[in-house]
């Protein structure tokens, strides 16, 4: 094997290489994957090049890790992969967390930051260098520009008074407004409850983050079902309705009553899923619609620790939700499913032999899903993952699984697995629009009957696939455009922000975008203008994410897990990774 990262790293700095990394946080923007955090299983090296008897080292990513997205590459022979060291905030002298289970978010177009929220300290190896024990939760939310390898962090503490990991979470691509779902706090989420060795509490709430301002909203979950959810998952479909929907599915559930560690709660099936018009939101006083609906076809299995991405078809007339890995009660899954709206049918793609899951998935380039990490086994430092690299590509054209990223890659359009099933072409035409029972109910099929209206009408000039949505951190690249009072807003908002954060470094300051150049134009009722609007009206408002009272949760060992390799063809898993150990 090969060191997976290059330049100042732990695996060449400790004599060790990278074997496997899980429970990371990850973000794709302007071409370069971003990752942060996680665990990661390291095999330590002797002067001679050669492994050193014993067990593993298991200890926490402490790099921004970043993988290069802007030419073609195979991860086996040319991969740009550069690892970061975290630098204190030069204003607060505070170092930047590397938790586990957290999020990140790219952040608005014109933002040169990426963002990470969220997420707990692992005490799996306390003696690892690098180990921080949890801070208090007051910046919860730190961002990264890479140009300058800049750390800074933002108290939203007001409105989201604890750390949540474990959530489901996703982001309205381009616009600065990212979704966290739910999740839990434990002993790593606070110096409040880091003796507490048996709590994992669950969290009510939908934390929604403006990046462009810092600031956050924190909405009830109280209509939604089966809440509050855990290491679920979550995507945007921007092209339904108006303002688009944020789909929520799996993972695992339990009243907020039961704090204890030891009970994961009950598996949120699949036979349903909850979606939320993002539009609902954007009154300052409103928590939002969510809807439930029936699912059909060759549903899966429940689980936990999946990743979703989606993709639309070139005439948008459905949009692919591609649900990938996961663990069961007792069972890891190489399965890759699509749910297909607005029929709301589960087709199952394919399936292999190499089980993964706390692994992240992400839409690149144009037709293109990347898989960054995961794991197969209980015991972490069982196995090896072949993919030594922690990368891995599907084709969503042909459905098949590589070792290449294709820069060049064609369009998206739709396999013939997808439109065998909802009827059309590759190219869309879907003929089956609405689940073959009918919608759950009568909410339902009027909002989708309103928001097929207003899709033709606002959207029907759009051509070519679209990117639709993500989740688990990922993030595909369609272009999302700012009113020109909102932009002027959330620019003398940032200055100000700049100027007091820079005010003993002036000369440093960052630069913000200039008003012409580069910036898009779209009305200004879009939902970025009027949530940044909504959101100032409702600081200080609380939902459910958040008692001050002591909660606690989760031992010293976290539950993360471990995999093997993948297979270059159709099919996953000729066990590899037996191979390359």
């Amino acid at each position: 094997m090969a060191s997976m990262l290059v330049g100042p790293n732990l695996s060449l700095r400790f004599g060790a290489e990278t074997r496997k990394r899980l429970t990371i946080a990850a973000v794709v923007k302007d071409e370069v994957l971003y990752i942060d955090g996680g665990l990661e299983v390291f095999i330590p090296y002797n002067n001679h090049g050669n492994p050193e008897e014993g067990p593993p080292i298991v200890g926490t990513n402490t790099y921004m890790v970043m993988v290069g997205l802007n030419s073609s590459w195979n991860w086996e022979t040319n991969i740009s992969i550069t690892a970061v060291n975290k630098t204190v905030n030069s204003n607060t002298g505070t170092l930047p967390p590397s938790n586990v289970r957290g999020a990140m978010y790219a952040g608005a177009n014109e933002d040169p930051d990426v963002y990470s929220y969220g997420g707990t300290s692992s005490y799996v190896n306390r003696s690892f260098p690098g180990f921080l024990f949890p801070t208090a939760p007051t910046y919860t939310l730190w961002s990264f520009e890479a140009s300058k390898k800049d750390w800074s962090q933002y108290d939203i503490s007001l409105d989201v008074p604890l750390r949540p990991a474990g959530g489901a979470y996703a982001e309205a691509t381009g616009r600065g407004l990212g979704f966290y779902l739910n999740g839990f706090i434990d002993n790593g989420s606070s110096p409040d409850y880091q003796y507490y060795t048996d709590f994992r509490r669950y969290l009510d709430g939908l934390v929604v983050l403006n990046t462009t301002t810092q600031e956050a909203k924190n909405l009830s979950t109280s209509s939604l079902t089966n809440y509050p959810r855990a290491m679920g998952g979550l995507v945007y479909l921007p092209n339904i309705g108006a303002e688009g929907v944020l789909v929520s599915m799996g993972g695992v559930t339990k009243p907020t009553s039961n704090s204890a560690l030891s009970d994961m709660g009950t598996y949120v099936p699949f036979d349903s899923v909850d979606f939320l018009d993002v539009a609902s939101i954007d009154n300052g006083n409103s928590d939002g619609t969510w809807y439930s609906q029936a699912t059909n076809g060759d549903i899966p299995a429940p689980r936990t620790d999946f990743c979703l991405v989606a993709v639309s078809a070139p005439d948008n007339s459905s949009h692919s939700i591609y649900l990938y890995g996961g663990k069961g009660e007792a069972k890891v899954y190489d399965q890759t499913y699509v749910l297909s709206i607005p029929s709301f049918t589960w087709i199952k793609i394919m399936e292999g032999a190499s089980p993964r899951y706390a692994h992240s998935c992400h839409v690149v380039g144009k037709s293109q899903m990347l898989t960054v990490g995961g794991a197969r086994y209980d015991n972490i430092t069982e196995g090896c993952d072949w993919e030594y690299k922690s990368v891995a590509i599907l084709n969503l054209n042909t459905i098949q699984w590589g070792n290449v990223f294709d820069y060049n890659a064609n369009e998206y359009t739709l396999p013939a697995k997808i439109y065998n099933v909802i009827g059309g072409s590759a190219t869309g035409n879907a003929t089956l629009t609405k689940p073959p029972s009918g919608f759950s109910n009568k909410a339902v099929a009027t909002y989708f009957d309103q928001a097929n209206a207003v899709s033709s009408t606002s959207k029907s000039h759009l051509t070519g696939p679209k990117i639709t949505g993500i989740a688990i951190g990922s993030v595909a690249g369609a272009i999302i455009i700012l009113g020109s009072g909102a932009y002027h807003y959330f620019y003398n908002r940032r200055k100000r922000k700049q100027l007091a954060k820079d005010n003993d470094q002036e000369q440093n300051m960052r630069e913000a975008p200039a008003q012409h150049n580069g910036i898009y134009e779209a009305p200004p009722d879009s939902v970025t203008a009027r949530f940044s609007r909504a959101i100032f009206r409702n600081l200080g408002k609380r939902a459910e994410l958040g008692p001050q009272s002591p909660v606690h949760e989760m031992d010293a060992q976290l539950q993360v897990y471990e995999l093997p390799g993948r297979n270059s063809g159709v099919e996953r898993g000729k066990e590899e990774d037996d191979k390359k150990d």
